[in-house]
């Protein structure tokens, strides 16, 4: 990538075309970081993106590549940090049509190799490309993702990197590839924790430091019975000593909590005691049927330019297009309606006392290997009571944290490697920089690392 004109928000950008031609060619140009006058301010940030101003988007479908232009504009989050000083080095490959897609699934454009373990772990998805750029090369300093419905949270978990997810209105979308605009928002990822905060300062203005302070509250960190089952018992002892990590550091009180077992007791008026069967079929009238609207203009450009025929997409995105098909407005309306009445509860549930600075620990998903040789079959049908759904549900900022590792004996190497373990950390709406304080405030006290090293393992 190189910029046409200077760093502004009328920047166009280019291939940079030193191997070829192609979208593929692996050449990029790295900025030097030494300072250009004697200041104190921190080196300029290399960083990965998926579109600028002067690229046509791909979300890698070709068909969907055929029928973009060159985009018109640089998206808001990343003039930010161009205005920044950042470098823009080069464009990330991500899942097929912003959906989850495993390796075996990938037809059009192969999926990015994830450098942890034994070089053959998925990557996940949807941001795929994004965290394993990251965790590969050390001259990169930041990436930036999407996260819908866990889009940036498994990939940083797959491939070891810090990953945050601002609150929804806090930042601005444009120029993000929709699927769901309840749950859209951009995400970030980095190797350290400094990192990760030097990009949120630069997308959202921090609180004065006074002003914080004056506003400090006691700390409750809610454990979740619902989802660590999710856990397995390695991965529960990293959990549980973090856990114990930030009820002794900050302090935090800790209180174990069920959505299940709440919602039945304290259920809203004209509402089931069930939440399951409350939630049941509202991803598919809303998330799905938007997702499927969505690509409505795509899908009319590409027909009316083949004869009538569709594009062409994974099975993945074909059945979970053809489930938002069938939903009428009048379903999709009463989906709304339910995940609003859900949302209104939980907020309650979790935030409502604004006298503690509240937050969710939660599972990203288990540790265990998984290889991308393999096919993985994707959920057909996922409920709003799925953990990844918590944060954009609510509109939640959460970060996703190491905690360590464990070992599994690979069929690839037939060594011994170390899957990275990381917990995620949900906060209260608007409440960004007290999340981020928080775990800035648990690591350095208990002595952990907040840096992750590229390569195969995330600690050196």
């Amino acid at each position: 990538m190189k910029p046409n004109l200077g760093p502004s928000a009328l920047t166009k950008f280019q291939q940079l075309r030193v191997a070829g031609v192609s979208y593929g060619c692996l050449a990029i140009a790295v900025p030097p970081q030494a300072p250009t006058s004697a200041t104190d301010s921190p080196p300029q940030l290399r960083v990965a993106v998926k579109d600028c101003k002067g690229m046509k988007t791909s979300i890698c479908n070709r068909a969907y590549y055929e029928m973009s232009y060159p985009a018109p504009f640089t998206a808001q989050v990343v003039q930010a940090l161009v205005k920044d000083g950042a470098h823009v080095l080069g464009l990330t490959k991500l899942s097929s049509m912003v959906a989850r897609e495993e390796p075996m699934d990938a037809v059009d454009c192969p999926t990015a190799f994830n450098p942890h373990g034994d070089g053959y772990q998925s990557p996940a998805g949807s941001s795929s490309g994004s965290a394993a750029a990251l965790a590969a090369y050390d001259w990169l300093d930041c990436a930036l993702g999407t996260d819908t419905s866990g889009s940036g949270r498994r990939p940083a978990m797959a491939n070891g990197v810090w990953q945050f997810r601002p609150f929804h209105d806090s930042i601005s979308l444009s120029g993000l590839c929709k699927t769901y605009a309840k749950f859209d928002t951009h995400s970030v990822f980095a190797r350290s924790l400094d990192i990760l905060e030097r990009v949120i300062t630069t997308w959202i203005p921090p609180p004065p430091i006074a002003l914080s302070k004056s506003q400090s509250r006691s700390y409750r960190l809610i454990y979740s019975e619902d989802y660590m089952s999710e856990a397995n018992t390695d991965q529960m002892k990293l959990i549980d000593a973090f856990i114990k990590d930030a009820e002794d550091m900050l302090p935090a009180t800790v209180t174990q909590f069920s959505i299940r077992d709440s919602w039945k007791q304290s259920h809203p008026p004209d509402t089931c005691d069930d939440i399951e069967e409350y939630l049941d079929d509202v991803t598919r009238k809303t998330y799905y049927n938007e997702f499927y609207h969505s690509t409505d203009d795509f899908r009319k450009l590409y027909s009316g330019k083949h004869q009538g025929r569709p594009p062409y997409v994974i099975p993945f995105v074909q059945r979970r297009w053809a489930q938002g098909a069938t939903m009428s407005t009048g379903q999709h309306e009463e989906g709304t309606r339910r995940l609003l009445v859900y949302q209104t509860w939980l907020h309650e549930q979790l935030f409502g006392d604004k006298n503690v600075e509240t937050f969710m620990l939660l599972p990203v998903a288990n540790t265990k290997p998984v290889y991308r040789d393999e096919v993985l079959p994707s959920p057909e049908k996922q409920s709003a009571l799925d953990q990844l759904f918590i944060p954009p549900i609510l509109g939640a900022s959460d970060i996703v944290i190491p905690n360590g590792e464990i070992p599994y004996h690979s069929k690839i190497s037939h060594q011994t490697e170390f899957p990275p373990v990381f917990a995620n950390l949900v906060g209260a709406p608007k409440r960004d920089f007290e999340l981020l304080r928080a775990v800035e405030i648990v690591l350095g006290k208990s002595g952990r690392a907040n840096v992750v090293a590229t390569g195969p393992r995330i600690f050196s």
